[in-house]
């Protein structure tokens, strides 16, 4: 019997110095726990897509491709595909916000770009308070924005759980459960606090509570 959870949001080692987990191990572990839908939205790209639908259909998962996209104001927000026009608007919208750009400097997309783009797309909003969140909704639809539940034992956990709750009450969104994973295992973690001190470019030592905690 298929998972009554299944994970929205992803990210894989394509998402560099952020994920630690290859996409086959991702849905290797989705396997595991019996889902039957996976998505993984990497940072500003979608270049882990291909080896996703092929690990994914080897093992009978549903694939949703998305990106955690950066924004020039605001929180990231995950875009994902609902549709084959909403994989062209990602993929132009990604290509769009790296127009003009070093290959070291972050994408910025622009609130005109996720407007033009928003066909096809469902955005996750976080979980956690947006300014932003009214734009979104003119953007993309009320039915197609989501603001994000999640639990990982911190203390700020309950209060953000409380303001984003009230926020999609006051703008009629619907609610979704996510885990914001960033590797398939346990055994894992230690990889990711690895690439979390290179991406700070601190030492094990040093990097203190810039370690995600859970």
């Amino acid at each position: 019997m298929p998972a009554a959870y299944v994970e929205l949001r992803c990210r894989s080692a394509f998402s560099f110095l952020d994920g630690a987990s290859l996409p086959e191990d991702l849905v290797a572990a989705a396997a595991a726990q019996d889902m039957d839908v996976l998505a993984i939205g990497d940072r500003d790209g979608v270049y882990g897509a291909p080896r996703f639908f092929a690990a994914a259909r080897r093992a009978g998962i549903q694939p949703i491709v998305g990106a955690d996209v950066t924004l020039a104001t605001g929180a990231p927000l995950l875009l994902l595909v609902e549709s084959r026009r909403g994989y062209q608007n990602l993929c132009r919208l990604l290509t769009r916000a790296r127009a003009g750009l070093q290959k070291s400097e972050p994408a910025r997309t622009t609130a005109a770009l996720l407007e033009e783009h928003a066909a096809g797309l469902i955005a996750l909003a976080g979980a956690a308070p947006r300014d932003d969140l009214e734009a979104l909704v003119g953007a993309f639809g009320r039915t197609n924005v989501f603001v994000e539940l999640q639990r990982h034992f911190e203390r700020r956990d309950a209060w953000n759980e409380r303001s984003v709750t009230a926020q999609a009450a006051a703008f009629d969104l619907g609610l979704v459960a996510t885990n914001d994973v960033r590797y398939a295992t346990a055994e894992q973690r230690i990889v990711h606090d690895v690439l979390t001190c290179a991406r700070e470019k601190l030492t094990v030592d040093e990097i203190g509570r810039r370690l995600p905690p859970n």
